[in-house]
């Protein structure tokens, strides 16, 4: 009986579980957490993509602010984004000219919400630029 207790078979094993998965679970949380940032920075970028492209595909400035911002509520609930997230989104346009939609101008729009989980700000920016012969 003695002998086996002296026997350090398995040992590894014991030492591996009590003291390197702890270790790992900071790993893991932080892994969870990146994943979740990168979705969020993805999602909001798409947003800020099709909106500033709605707003270059539309008639007058008026017409592209509207369809831009309807874009962007429709595109922001089909990508899952909750009720408070959507109401959270605040949009900016920056355009070098005016009006916006004049020939060899350039629309900016940048897109930002808080994420319900984390609570953190999310930014993204797209830009567009229009033809010399809009």
């Amino acid at each position: 009986m003695i002998n086996r207790l002296r026997d350090e078979s398995g040992s590894a094993i014991v030492e591996f579980v009590a003291l390197a998965i702890p270790l790992f679970i900071p790993i893991f949380i932080y892994l969870n957490s990146f994943a979740s940032v990168s979705g969020n920075e993805a999602l909001i970028r798409v947003l800020a993509r099709e909106g500033v492209r709605a707003y270059v595909a539309s008639d007058s400035d008026h017409a592209g602010r509207a369809v831009s911002g309807q874009a962007i509520s429709l595109i922001a609930k089909n990508l899952g984004l909750s009720a408070n997230e959507i109401d959270s989104l605040a949009v900016n346009y920056e355009c070098s000219r005016l009006p916006c939609l004049s020939a060899n101008g350039r629309i900016k729009l940048t897109i930002s919400y808080v994420d319900g989980q984390s609570h953190r700000k999310i930014q993204a920016s797209a830009q567009e630029n229009i033809s010399p012969w809009k």
